[in-house]
């Protein structure tokens, strides 16, 4: 993997964590563990979408 696309993950893992920590922050959900499994679960279908 060459520097641009370590930098261009890196960039897109911040935003990800970025929109966890907002809805953390907006959400009445009181389980954080759920939150964050539901969010890896829709990031990790879009990331298999986009590799097809």
């Amino acid at each position: 993997m060459s520097n641009d696309e370590k930098i261009e993950v890196a960039e897109q893992r911040i935003i990800e964590l970025k929109t966890l920590i907002n809805h953390w922050k907006t959400s009445n959900i009181a389980s954080r563990r759920s939150t964050s499994d539901l969010v890896d679960a829709i990031l990790s279908d879009r990331q298999g979408s986009q590799a097809a």
